[in-house]
């Protein structure tokens, strides 16, 4: 069966937490499968699963902002086993911290995303256990390309609506 694919902007609201530390405010395309959002679907086997962003942050933007490539299966993994990173820490965007990984598979007329699992790009092992039966996800390929190439419309939108901003205190010289 094939899957459609949608995105929905989501923020992960800035919020004061004890003493002096924080979660930062982080916007992102979340990914949206068959009209459901795909973070909140991993959120419903592992409430860990809740705090994280997409690959596809609008804002802050990362350094290394080529998720849509690999996405597209155009740009090298930046993990060893070649698995895609769907979403990452919402703090650092770093893979170190924890990612939600698929496998890419793409052929002339689909794509598919299949194994989703847990892992560092410091550990080979990739954790499986709380997202055993919600893959495989295909998708019509030009379908999929299609939502994938307006990510660039989001990014304008954001940059032409966002407020202006002072810059970051020093001790944020580490966010991407």
């Amino acid at each position: 069966m094939t899957s459609s694919l949608s995105l929905a902007r989501r923020v992960r609201p800035y919020e004061k937490l004890t003493g002096s530390s924080f979660r930062s405010e982080c916007r992102f395309l979340d990914f949206v499968i068959d009209g459901r959002s795909l973070l909140e679907m991993m959120s419903e086997r592992n409430f860990g699963n809740a705090d994280m962003a997409s690959v596809l942050w609008l804002a802050p933007t990362l350094d290394d902002d080529d998720a849509v490539g690999r996405l597209l299966g155009r740009s090298a993994s930046p993990l060893d086993d070649g698995r895609i990173p769907l979403y990452v820490c919402p703090e650092c965007g770093d893979l170190g911290c924890g990612a939600l990984t698929v496998v890419l598979e793409i052929s002339s007329g689909q794509v598919i995303w299949r194994d989703p699992g847990w892992q560092t790009d410091y550990e080979d092992e990739v954790h499986y256990e709380d997202f055993a039966d919600i893959s495989p996800f295909v998708f019509d390929r030009a379908q999929y390309e299609a939502v994938l190439s307006t990510v660039s419309e989001f990014h304008a939108r954001e940059e032409k609506d966002a407020p202006a901003k002072e810059p970051a205190p020093w001790w944020m010289w580490w966010r991407r």
